[in-house]
């Protein structure tokens, strides 16, 4: 591995996020999207799939994140078949909810919020459909597929097409297939650039698409080139969040070692960069107060 670069094992963990309501947020990740319930009081409730936690939410959020809001954009979470990603489409079909789907190409996905206003992704990766990557001076991206036709990567996805991968039975499965994953967290953001000089030459991630025209900027591991990603769509209507609003509290980076741990508090010090060392945790924000907690895989 390239010094001063995560390892490719590096994944992400639970993901922390504020909500108003706790009971209405579970009608969406738990009845909705198939996430078990694995511990529930009156201030939280921790969900997982397989009995590994994704996804924590808090109560106390005041009011929902807007979505012109700096903060979340959305937490996707992995199904690793394309059967599992059309059983998540039946049950959003079923429950009436409001959802969009896309075909990104190097993936298939399917978006819904929760009422506080965090956007969710379940997503299915294809890169085997992805023959290279095209940017141009301007820094436009296009997606050629392995048959040589160029994608944008934001096209409708078939929803019907997919819905026919569960057959004629009818049976829908009630709840997430057991090895899905979070597989990245998109947020939207003022300055990217300063925010991939964090992520890229501090916490050790490598560069993906970094382009100002087309609105994104991501970074990943040589394993995932897709794990954090900014976009500034929004412009010039994007606003801070007001106090108390729903959102991201924190998210969780899982790395190889205490080893690679150590080696990431020493270049967060030498960044002159606020981080907090609790036994096995690091505790920190990028630039724009986005928190993160960093761990040993397995703690």
């Amino acid at each position: 591995m390239d010094e001063g670069l995560l390892s490719p094992v590096t994944r992400l963990g639970p993901v922390h996020l504020r909500v108003t309501d706790v009971p209405a947020a579970l009608n969406v990740w738990r009845d909705t999207l198939g996430l078990q319930v694995l511990d529930e009081n009156a201030a939280l409730a921790e969900l997982g799939a397989g009995g590994r936690m994704l996804i924590v939410l808090h109560a106390g959020a005041e009011v929902p994140l807007s979505q012109k809001s700096r903060d979340l954009f959305h937490v996707a979470i992995h199904a690793t078949s394309r059967r599992d990603l059309a059983h998540a489409a039946a049950r959003l079909k079923a429950s009436g909810l409001r959802y969009s789907a896309q075909d990104h190409l190097v993936s298939e996905s399917l978006y819904v919020s929760d009422p506080s206003g965090n956007g969710i992704e379940i997503c299915f990766d294809t890169p085997q459909r992805l023959l290279r990557r095209d940017v141009s001076p301007g820094g436009r991206v296009a997606l050629i597929a392995t048959d040589g036709s160029a994608h944008s990567g934001i096209e409708p996805l078939d929803v019907p097409g997919l819905l026919r991968d569960l057959g004629n039975s009818g049976h829908v499965e009630p709840k997430l297939a057991p090895d899905a994953f979070i597989g990245h967290i998109h947020l939207r953001a003022r300055a990217p650039e300063m925010l991939m000089k964090f992520y890229l030459g501090v916490l050790g991630f490598r560069p993906h698409i970094q382009s100002r025209t087309f609105g994104m900027f991501d970074c990943g591991t040589e394993r995932r080139a897709h794990m954090v990603a900014f976009n500034i769509w929004a412009r010039d209507e994007l606003r801070e969040p007001p106090p108390g609003a729903a959102g991201l509290d924190h998210f969780t980076i899982e790395l190889a070692s205490e080893g690679e741990l150590a080696a990431v508090g020493r270049r967060l010090e030498a960044a002159d960069i606020r981080a907090k060392r609790d036994g096995g945790v690091i505790s920190t924000a990028d630039p724009e107060g986005n928190r993160m907690r960093l761990v040993v895989q397995g703690d």
